[in-house]
């Protein structure tokens, strides 16, 4: 039994995050396999040559032959989002009505490609980060600045609407490997600029993150870590010895 008003209390309140909940066996095998069929559909419309090499060793052992594609292309967001027909699926698994027990009424948000929101279309997508590679992981940031500048700078959302975050590991070394946060910073207003990065604006912290406590979360497989928007995190570079993948999903509230 949850306690929903407990997991609550800590993504609005402190912390700014939870990691109560968790997938099932079932539901994490679901997005195992339906990664990993988009994974192979990938390679092999790019790099068929290479396709049955990539399938035996398996998405977990993915950095061992990425030497042979070049992932910074092959991996652009839309290669990683999961068919609606998916997410259609995932919307009737029992960890979707735990989160409704949590959050009463919310949508999954629209896709977002660039500076285009893709209205129809519900994002879920996955990543892919190998060991010990610098370039896979991004800077810590506050998902709520990538909201602000959508819509000419109107923001993604309306005022008043609140979204949360869930990452989950789908192929995790805990310990090792996983989503670095900044506890309890969605309580302060942080200094960040937005900056042109392939035709793109990103926004860029302003302020040293020296003094501040940063803490990898241990999660299992399957873990959901569901946070604060205006939280501070960013993913950690790997120290383990496979290649993790995580999926993201982003709720939208109908409550701030």
């Amino acid at each position: 039994m949850i306690d929903a008003s407990a997991i609550e209390e800590k993504i609005f309140v402190t912390p700014g995050y939870s990691t109560d909940l968790h997938l099932s066996e079932h539901e994490l095998d679901f997005f195992r396999e339906t990664i990993e069929e988009q994974w192979l559909e990938c390679i092999a419309v790019q790099y068929p040559e290479y396709k049955e090499s990539f399938r035996k060793l398996g998405l977990a052992n993915y950095h061992k032959l990425s030497h042979l594609v070049d992932h910074k292309t092959l991996w652009g967001k839309e290669s990683r989002l999961f068919p609606q027909k998916s997410v259609d699926k995932i919307k009737n698994f029992p960890f979707t009505e735990t989160l409704t027990a949590v959050f009463d009424e919310f949508t999954i948000s629209d896709v977002v490609l660039g500076d285009r929101i893709v209205t129809g279309r519900q994002e879920i997508y996955w990543r892919i980060v190998r060991p010990e590679a610098v370039s896979d992981v991004g800077p810590i940031h506050a998902d709520k600045w990538f909201h602000n500048v959508l819509r000419s700078g109107y923001g993604m959302f309306p005022l008043g609407i609140a979204t949360v975050k869930i990452w989950i590991p789908i192929y995790c070394e805990s310990g090792k490997s996983g989503l670095i946060v900044v506890p309890d910073s969605h309580k302060r207003e942080w200094q960040y600029e937005y900056v042109d990065k392939a035709g793109l604006k990103k926004p860029v912290i302003k302020e040293g993150l020296e003094d501040v406590s940063r803490v990898l979360v241990p999660t299992d497989p399957g873990t959901l870590l569901v946070f604060n928007e205006r939280l501070l995190h960013g993913g950690a570079v790997n120290h383990g010895s496979t290649t993790r993948v995580s999926s993201e999903i982003t709720l939208v509230l109908r409550h701030c």
